[in-house]
This record gives C-alpha cells, sequence and structure tokens, in this order.
C-alpha cells in the first residue's frame, strides 16, 4: 500500500514504519460495527431478565404448555450456546424440518397429507414443496411426488412448528431477550 494505487487515485505514501504502524493500531481501534466497539470485542446477548422469562416462558408466552425445562429442554443452557438458543427462538424453534437437513434436527418431521381427485391420500415426511410438485417419503420408505396444478391434488402441511411460527409476530424484542436470559439458567 505505500506505492499506492494511482489508477484508483491514490497517492505513494513516504512514511516511516513507526507512522504506518500507528496509522494501523488507530484503524483497528475504531469501531466497526453498531455496537461502537472494536471487532474483536465479545458479544454478550444475554441481556435479557432471567425472572422475566421464566414468567413469560410459565404465563404469557405459553411456552410450559407445550414444553418442560425438566422435560424435553432439560440441560437447554448447557447444549447450546446464549447466541444459538436465541436463534431457535428467532426462527420459529428451529426452522422447517424437512429435506436434506432434517435427520440434523431434534424436531419431529414436518409431514404431509396428499389427496388426489379421486380421494386417495398418500402421508409422509415432507420431502419437498414449491408452487410445482410435492413429495413425500412414506412410512414404506417409498419417495413419492405430485405435480401440483392450482388446488390440485389437496396437500396439507403439518409442521410441529407452526406453533411457534405463528407466535412470532406477537413477540416483542424483550419477550426475545428475557427468554433467552432463562433458558441459558436451565443446566
Amino acid at each position: 500500500m505505500r506505492e499506492g494505487r494511482i489508477s484508483k487515485g491514490m497517492p505513494k505514501f513516504d512514511l516511516p514504519d513507526a507512522d504506518v504502524s500507528a496509522i494501523v493500531a488507530f484503524l483497528h481501534s475504531q469501531p466497526t460495527n453498531d455496537r461502537g466497539l472494536p471487532p474483536s470485542a465479545p458479544i454478550n446477548i444475554v441481556v435479557g431478565d432471567a425472572k422475566a422469562g421464566q414468567a413469560y416462558f410459565n404465563g404469557a408466552g405459553k411456552c410450559s404448555s407445550c414444553h418442560s425445562v425438566t422435560g424435553d429442554l432439560a440441560g437447554v443452557g448447557t447444549k447450546y450456546d446464549p447466541k444459538t438458543l436465541q436463534n431457535l427462538l428467532v426462527s420459529g424453534g428451529g426452522g422447517f424440518s424437512y429435506g436434506p437437513r432434517a435427520a440434523e434436527s431434534h424436531v419431529p418431521p414436518t409431514t404431509v397429507t396428499v389427496t388426489l381427485p379421486n380421494g386417495q391420500k398418500f402421508e409422509g415426511d415432507l420431502a419437498h414443496l414449491d408452487a410445482f410438485d410435492v413429495a413425500l417419503k412414506g412410512s414404506d420408505g417409498i419417495y413419492r411426488s405430485f405435480s401440483i396444478n392450482g388446488a390440485q391434488p389437496k396437500v396439507e402441511v403439518h409442521n410441529p412448528l407452526q406453533p411457534h411460527l405463528d407466535m412470532l409476530p406477537t413477540w416483542k424484542d424483550s419477550d426475545i431477550h428475557n427468554l433467552t436470559a432463562y433458558l441459558v439458567t436451565v443446566k
């Protein structure tokens, strides 16, 4: 860089090594993100109130109607770092669990029922869905694919995370922060 980049409008700089080092140190000390901290500063996302998170979990959030910190969420604060926990919350509990990554997920698979115009039904784990095709793997292990044309065949998706996805628009940032702060304490 001392030679400059004349073609880009940057002139040659003739500075002693000590001055170059001082400039580099100064630039590296400047905030480079919206937190106003140097990029090397660790992010502490646990900014909520754990007690408020516990109250929300057991009350208005209705989390305890399906989940238990001594059951399915036992040790969740040990299994996941705070950032992962918060990402799971804001992604609706882990996101959709169909396709190649479904096997990696701890979430039950998304299933589908396909009803043909003649009334014949096919059910199984959802393997693919877009505006043109739906595919499933039945309990018999057979992969089936159907073309979608308008409302035919009838396709009913059963996503076990749908209650989480439905709740996302109702959550405030403070709810998510408080839930994260609570869940990291569940060891």
